[in-house]
């Protein structure tokens, strides 16, 4: 696995594809299991044209957890086989129903289990997300999707 960890001003936004969250609620991490995998995974996806990176952190959290209320923070960038992801931290408030998407379950789980999907990639940036988390304050962006407001 060919990974690389960059700060948010070091990459084109243009060239940033996907968004991975790693989302609590409770403090618990909330896992998703995609309809057609067996593993567990973080949520997140692919940044649809024209969308700007919040906007997809929002809909794929939406769509793939059911979340309604939370705030989303910008952490970093990574690098895999040589496209790039921007990791946002979501902690959230309210979780709705599961939308009828491409995902199965999800599950909260006090810590991050072996096994995830896509290898050690989501171990790596837990790893950078603790270390940003200790070394800066966190701006934290507030979304309600209930009342479509964004803070």
């Amino acid at each position: 696995m060919n990974y690389s960890w960059h700060e948010l001003y070091e990459i084109d936004r243009f060239t940033i594809k996907y968004v991975v969250l790693i989302a609590k609620s409770k403090s618990q991490f909330i896992l998703i299991r995609n309809k057609n995998r067996t593993v567990w995974e973080l949520p997140g996806g692919k940044i649809e044209q024209n969308e700007q990176l919040i906007e997809a952190a929002s809909r794929e959290l939406f769509e793939e957890t059911g979340a309604l209320i939370f705030d989303l923070v910008e952490i970093g960038i990574y690098q895999m086989n040589g496209e790039y992801g921007v990791v946002f931290e979501a902690d959230v408030e309210e979780l709705g129903e599961l939308p009828d998407f491409e995902i199965a379950e999800i599950q909260l789980s006090e810590y991050l289990p072996e096994g995830l999907n896509y290898g050690e990639i989501y171990y790596h940036i837990y790893e950078k997300y603790q270390e940003i988390k200790i070394s800066k304050e966190l701006i934290k962006t507030k979304i309600n999707l209930k009342e479509k407001v964004i803070m």
